[in-house]
């Protein structure tokens, strides 16, 4: 992996069972008034509508944090638009565009996560046309779940993860979290790791949860461009998630087991 963590590069194999619970990749822009106008949304909803056939309007709420405690900040207007397979959706906002993968079995893969997002963009680039990318990043959440001792997990988990969950200091952990953030020329790849209890039914599991993503300004807004940048993203978390798993968990994930 250039410019980052020490990580050799694998060819790609898809699984028939990975422990994904989110994927999404998003960019930001400057805002576009228009997106929040309801009638605005026409043309860009019949040149989406034949493979996103499913809309909905939400509300997305923001908190700011002060000397008085946590207070709402106000509310965005956000259209999620949903594949007809119910696998991707679509959000868009007045300054973001947000493509998500629904969890676990229903993800397919990277390739058609980049055609579909090349689809929805070039809508946005003929219907608004964003001035700039603000932000650009790729994020996946897995949480590898297994009713394992402490000590075990070192037969799914690449030891050199697992720090005191190997050692004397693991007797009666119950959750352990590391945080690291790795700078790589204009990019970040922050990546969460550690034992820690999930989803709606709290189960415990090991979390490998990448996000890799720049905040340098680009006024080259063009689909390639922006295709190309996911592409490079997802090949560094992919070589990164190879690295964190052993082959036996790796079996597990071909099999489905």
């Amino acid at each position: 992996m250039p410019d980052g963590p020490d990580i050799p590069e694998v060819e790609h194999e898809a699984f028939a069972r990975p422990p994904l619970k989110a994927m999404l990749g998003q960019v930001r822009f400057p805002p576009v008034l228009r997106i929040a106008d309801l009638g605005s949304l026409g043309g860009f909803q019949d040149a989406i509508g034949e493979t996103w056939p499913e809309f909905a309007q939400e509300q997305q709420f923001s908190v700011v944090v002060g000397p008085g405690g946590a207070q709402q900040a106000g509310a965005t207007h956000a259209f999620r638009f949903t594949a007809a397979d119910g696998a991707w959706s679509a959000l868009l906002t007045p300054e973001t565009l947000t493509l998500e993968a629904a969890e676990g079995e229903r993800y397919t893969s990277y390739r058609e996560f980049r055609e579909r997002f090349g689809q929805v963009w070039g809508a946005v680039l003929e219907h608004f046309r964003p001035r700039a990318a603000l932000q650009q990043g790729l994020r996946y959440v897995n949480h590898i779940e297994r009713d394992l001792a402490v000590g075990d997990w070192q037969s799914l988990v690449n030891p050199e993860l697992l720090g005191p969950l190997t050692s004397g200091l693991g007797k009666g952990l119950v959750q352990a979290m590391s945080d690291l953030r790795y700078e790589m020329d204009d990019d970040i790849l922050v990546f969460k790791h550690g034992l820690v209890p999930a989803g709606p039914e709290n189960k415990l599991g090991y979390l490998l949860d990448f996000d890799h993503f720049t905040q340098v300004q680009s006024e080259d807004t063009s689909t390639d461009t922006l295709l190309a940048r996911f592409d490079r993203y997802h090949q560094n978390v992919y070589a990164f998630f190879r690295w964190c798993v052993t082959e036996r968990a790796l079996e597990e994930f071909r099999n489905g087991d």
